[in-house]
């Protein structure tokens, strides 16, 4: 079944709407092709949460959204930092898909020399693995993390060196570290595992990790999806900002998926969207929905605004659609489709093109690019509309669907 718009929103005065379905019937495909896995995984050196500085993820290993089971990549560091002080030095993550005897699935493994918070605490020899396997129609996963030393201020824990799942402990003048967090969730689609070697929570000030940050040290997660005739992707946001090469406001309402949504709508939704000196965005979300099993795989990505308001330039609701499948006897199909309700500039009003790729001008204002499609046999993606700001060499992208199949 396509794709379908929202009915409501179809109704709010669309003056533009603009569809095209592609089915794509590929004799490579047969009855008798085999089912393919979804494998995705990936290892982080640090990770750090709560908005400070050189928190992003570190040292990063990852496999994603691959029905590949050679897939693999590794990385190191010399020093992995979080506020400008070095929590794990020498550290190497690695992740890798397989398919052998002990069944389809992903390993994830990261480790470091050395795990230091100043006086407070100090591991050493620190290694974290995690595995989710699909074998004989079971899924299954492993996660650990050994130590070849524990010391909290200056008393080493030899009871500490193999600890039992999501050990806690008081760290003074930190506040408390998880040991060996691991865990992992099964659904109708696959399982994915974690393991994480410690999470550091500063719950009282000190002068190496910010008071109310949660820092993850070797953080490693693996993930197989039951076989399917094809593994779905895609995303969707409902504006980017970009200057030049800059992004000045990343994708908002922003959904992806690697396997799905076993069938179930997600909707993410943002009251408003305020990009500086650039642009005010009404009420607006995006959804998801997607499944795979060995007889179909469809997904199905939508992003919705109620407006948009560029200096004196306006424009009404836009919406935009990708969809994505495939079916067991090896048929395609891709479609998308987009509308835009209006377009306004100091009270005049200039038509909705609708052709793919159509381009309005408004001089000393805007170039709108309407209907930006990138198509491919097993993906397609769209932004329904697409301003430059002439004044600001800014680019803005409003409504994004996409939406594919592998396998």
């Amino acid at each position: 079944m396509g794709p379908r718009i929202n009915k409501k929103l179809a109704a709010v005065g669309v003056a533009a709407v603009v569809g095209v379905a592609s089915t794509i019937a590929l004799t490579s495909g047969s009855a008798s092709a085999s089912p393919v896995f979804g494998y995705s995984g990936y290892g982080i050196g640090v990770e750090a949460k709560g908005g400070i500085v050189n928190g992003g993820a570190q040292t990063v290993s990852t496999i994603s959204c691959t029905t590949d089971s050679s897939a693999k990549m590794s990385n190191d560091v010399a020093a992995a930092n979080v506020n400008n002080q070095a929590i794990a030095r020498t550290v190497r993550t690695d992740t890798h898909a397989f398919n052998d005897k002990s069944g389809n699935g992903v390993t994830s493994n990261a480790s470091a020399v050395d795990v230091k918070v100043g006086d407070l605490l100090h591991l050493t020899g620190v290694k974290t693995t995690t595995t989710a396997v699909y074998k004989n129609g079971k899924l299954s996963y492993t996660g650990n993390t050994t130590y070849a030393g524990v010391k909290i201020g200056n008393i080493s824990v030899p009871s500490l060196l193999k600890p039992a799942p999501n050990t806690k402990v008081a760290v003074p003048g930190l506040g408390y570290i998880v040991l060996n967090r691991v865990g992992g969730v099964k659904s109708a689609n696959g399982i994915y595992s974690y393991a994480q070697g410690v999470v550091l929570f500063a719950n009282v000030k000190n002068k190496y990790i910010p008071e109310g940050i949660e820092v993850a040290v070797l953080k490693t997660r693996a993930e197989i999806s039951k076989p399917a005739t094809a593994v779905v992707f895609g995303d969707a946001y409902v504006t980017k900002a970009n200057v030049d090469k800059l992004v000045v406001s990343g994708p908002t309402s922003y959904q992806a998926t690697c396997k799905g949504t076993e069938g179930k709508t997600i909707r993410q939704a943002v009251g408003e969207v305020v990009i500086p000196k650039v642009a005010y965005v009404g009420a607006a979300y995006t959804t998801k929905n997607g499944y795979q099993n060995e007889n179909k795989a469809a997904v199905t990505f939508t992003s919705h605004v109620a407006g948009v308001k560029v200096g004196n330039l306006s424009i009404g609701a836009i919406n935009s659609e990708a969809y994505a499948s495939k079916t067991k006897d090896g048929k395609y199909a891709v479609a998308y489709k987009s509308n835009i309700a209006s377009i306004t500039v100091n009270g005049k009003t200039y038509p909705v093109k609708t052709g793919v790729n159509s381009t309005l001008d408004i001089p000393g204002i805007a170039k709108l690019t309407f209907n930006q499609v990138k198509k491919q046999q097993r993906y397609i993606s769209v932004n329904a509309l697409v301003i430059d700001v002439y004044s600001l060499n800014t680019k803005v992208v409003v409504g994004h669907s996409a939406a594919g199949v592998i396998g």
